[in-house]
């Protein structure tokens, strides 16, 4: 029978290909990558402001303008930014391990999922939430020998 149907035939719906997923931010050794709906969530904003609150192991990026204090370039306008941003910046990158060096493991990934605060229109990640990840060359060996 679905061989013989027509496309007419079937009763599709369009799917919605809103941005699905949370707003993540993953920290490898070599960079920091945040998701296209975390980018969507804060509006694609241009600049940001990182932040951190190192008592509580709290980090943040706060939209601003270009002009802002510490200011640096973050998203593409709505429609130009395709996908996720990735971003080697040493400094944050940096200060974020050292800051959970204690409780984080030097080879391994973290995902941390980000709370939006509107009023402060900033991303907010509690560190000591984030779940580990093994590093990538461990899944890349891993699968290389299981084939």
């Amino acid at each position: 029978m679905f061989d013989q149907m027509n496309f007419e035939d079937f009763q599709f719906e369009i799917i919605d290909i809103e941005i699905a997923g949370t707003p993540d931010m993953h920290i490898t050794q070599n960079g920091i990558t945040f998701t296209r709906r975390l980018i969507e969530d804060m509006g694609y904003p241009q600049y940001v402001q990182p932040m951190v609150d190192i008592k509580n192991k709290v980090f943040a990026l706060k939209a601003c303008k270009a002009e802002s204090e510490r200011a640096i370039r973050f998203s593409k306008p709505k429609g130009e930014q395709k996908k996720a941003l990735s971003t080697s910046n040493n400094t944050i990158r940096y200060m974020l391990r050292n800051i959970m060096k204690d409780e984080w493991k030097e080879e391994n990934r973290y995902h941390i999922t980000g709370k939006w605060f509107a009023d402060a229109k900033a991303m907010i990640f509690n560190l000591n939430s984030a779940k580990e990840l093994p590093p990538f060359s461990v899944h890349r060996k891993n699968d290389i020998t299981q084939k």
